[in-house]
């Protein structure tokens, strides 16, 4: 589709220019000026939906890329809440995962529904484990910095849970790299 409103439109304006050019040599030629008019208006119009889809290829590509900062800001962000929960102390407080460029990506449509399919599911999936997993450190973190001291059995099963290998964690860090690599897919895409 895109390719072909943009041979249609190039192919317009090269007729029009060659057009021009024959006027330039036959500037009484009443046959001209209506020919004239006529591939000047059908190339204005083909321009209209080959800047829409120009802009919309940029936006995708700019979407696509918010992701995959984020995605690495995010698998940092794990990684250091991860470290803090091996070692739990009182008063201890977690950073949360970002997730300022998912909803946006997935509300505003910028991705397409057929062609980035895949990563909209995974972003929609990872944006119910984010939002979980912070739920979760939110509830950690005021567990440890309000009440009573933690006894030694909660710090140790806070950290049992997040060692375990079906942990919280580790399915994060999971989803958070299947989603990787299907944004860094669909950036590489030239469709």
């Amino acid at each position: 589709m895109r390719l072909a409103v943009r041979l249609i439109t190039f192919g317009l304006l090269f007729a029009l220019f060659t057009e021009a050019v024959w006027w330039c040599f036959e500037p009484n030629s009443a046959l001209l000026q209506p020919v004239n008019a006529a591939l000047a208006v059908a190339a204005a119009i083909f321009a209209i939906p080959a800047d829409r889809l120009a802009a919309d290829a940029e936006q995708r590509k700019r979407t696509l890329l918010a992701l995959r900062h984020e995605i690495v800001r995010n698998i940092n962000l794990l990684a250091e809440a991860r470290e803090l929960a091996l070692a739990p102390t009182y008063g201890q407080v977690y950073p949360r995962l970002v997730q300022s460029a998912m909803s946006p990506a997935i509300l505003l449509g910028a991705l397409h529904h057929s062609r980035d399919r895949q990563v909209l599911e995974l972003a929609l999936e990872w944006q119910g484990i984010a939002f979980d997993l912070n739920r979760r450190l939110e509830m950690t973190e005021l567990r440890l910095c309000t009440g009573e001291l933690a006894d030694r059995a909660e710090l140790d099963l806070l950290r049992d849970i997040a060692n375990r290998p079906d942990g919280h964690f580790a399915r994060a860090a999971g989803a958070l790299a299947v989603l990787s690599d299907a944004v860094s897919s669909s950036v590489r895409s030239k469709r």
